[in-house]
């Protein structure tokens, strides 16, 4: 190889290599100084600390506001806290709260998004997009963010009551039932669990079950009368009428019980299954009094009335009664029941006869007219109608006793 050559093919590498060194030190510096961009300064590090502190102040700011009902002014507050601090899932959320508020539902279905986005553990974010949907009236999605916020937060009691809620809406209170009752030990020091697994038992007709589950959550909050009022009517559904009438007579002397119509019902009624008729019949007037517009509580005050003899007030109440409701059974009932004791038969029978010839007529009704066409020396027609009862009810004592009473010879 000619000497030129070679000098020349030295002097070309190493220009080549001197190249290659120099792209390499040049990308790195590139690369550096790209990494070194992403990378705040100290100034810009400190603006944004500045403004995270800033917005949390500012959170709490607003916050205060909303808990005092000025939700125009924590508008504008939490809006500058985003502003400051557009990633804050806390802000976010707090903004979805004062939209709910302002019943501005797709500003605050927007928020939440966004906080989930921040921070995908935000339990409130799904429950409060539950509430969104709730008002919606999209209850399977509101029931999945519920149960989606359950699952992040287990221990938070609101958003298992709102996934409660939302199941017995949707008609599935077996499952809200079985939800609430296995998480009663976990919620150990909780009335609101109780009352409402309480006020479900009750709806499913478990009567003892639910005064257990009541009385419970009242010896947790002696002083919540709307738990009193819960259980003192679990009492009067469980047949408990001594309970019943003992709490539901300390609710009555209560100001914001005392004008419950309802309530001085449910008094009559256990006073007359006590046998008190005259402590009954002033709580039926008093509750025909509050609400003179039902017909059962004027048929209370008559069943009360007719216990005492006081005809005159039995016929006055059924009158009323009829008058709301005319074609109410227990209103005609009484009314024979009245017309028999005033030994007037003929009209006993004919008040006795507009429930019994109804299609689906009970045994009592049909009973009562047999019994009134025995009295009148019908026998014949009587018996007819006790078979018609024995076949309404093939074990009804009292046709079966009327039944044996009959003389074959009559």
């Amino acid at each position: 190889m000619p000497q030129s050559f070679f000098i020349a093919f030295v002097k070309g590498t190493a220009m080549k290599m001197h190249w290659i060194m120099l792209m390499t030190v040049a990308m790195m510096l590139a690369g550096g100084c790209a990494n070194q961009a992403k990378q705040p300064t100290p100034h810009q590090a400190g603006v944004a600390s500045w403004n995270d502190a800033r917005s949390s102040v500012m959170i709490g700011l607003a916050k205060d506001q909303y808990d005092a009902g000025q939700l125009d002014k924590a508008r504008q507050t939490i809006d500058g806290a985003i502003k400051l601090s557009p990633e804050s899932a806390n802000a976010r959320i707090l903004s979805a709260r004062i939209a709910i508020e302002q019943s501005q539902l797709e500003l605050a279905e927007k928020e939440l998004r966004l906080a989930r986005q921040s921070d995908p553990r935000a339990a409130e974010a799904d429950y409060l997009s539950g509430v969104v949907y709730q008002r919606w009236q999209k209850p399977d999605l509101a029931f999945d963010f519920y149960s989606h916020a359950c699952d992040k937060a287990p221990s938070e009691l609101a958003y298992l009551m709102a996934k409660a809620e939302m199941l017995v809406s949707m008609e599935r209170s077996t499952e809200a039932l079985k939800l609430l009752q296995d998480r009663v030990v976990f919620f150990e020091h909780s009335a609101v669990i109780r009352d409402a697994v309480g006020e479900l038992l009750i709806g499913q007709k478990r009567y003892p079950e639910a005064v257990d589950m009541l009385r419970e959550a009242s010896i947790l909050t002696p002083d919540d009368l709307t738990i009193k009022e819960h259980l003192a009517m679990a009492y009067f559904y469980a047949h408990q009428y001594g309970d019943a009438l003992e709490s539901l007579n300390r609710l009555v002397a209560i100001d914001k019980f005392a004008h419950r119509a309802d309530l001085r019902a449910a008094v009559g009624e256990c006073d007359c299954e006590l046998g008190e008729y005259r402590d009954a019949r002033e709580a039926f007037e008093v509750a025909t009094q509050l609400d003179p517009a039902s017909a059962g509580w004027w048929i209370g005050l008559a069943k009360a009335a007719l216990q005492c003899s006081d005809y005159q007030r039995v016929e006055t109440s059924l009158h009323r009664a009829m008058a709301l409701d005319a074609g109410n059974s227990q209103a005609n009932l009484l009314m024979g029941c009245l017309r028999l004791r005033q030994d007037r038969l003929p009209e006993a029978l004919a008040s006795f006869n507009k429930v019994s010839s109804r299609d689906n007529a009970d045994s009592l009704s049909l009973c009562m007219s047999g019994y009134v066409l025995q009295k009148l020396g019908r026998t014949r027609e009587a018996m007819d109608y006790y078979t018609k009862a024995l076949q309404r009810d093939p074990h009804d004592e009292l046709a079966t006793q009327l039944m044996a009473g009959i003389d074959p010879g009559q």
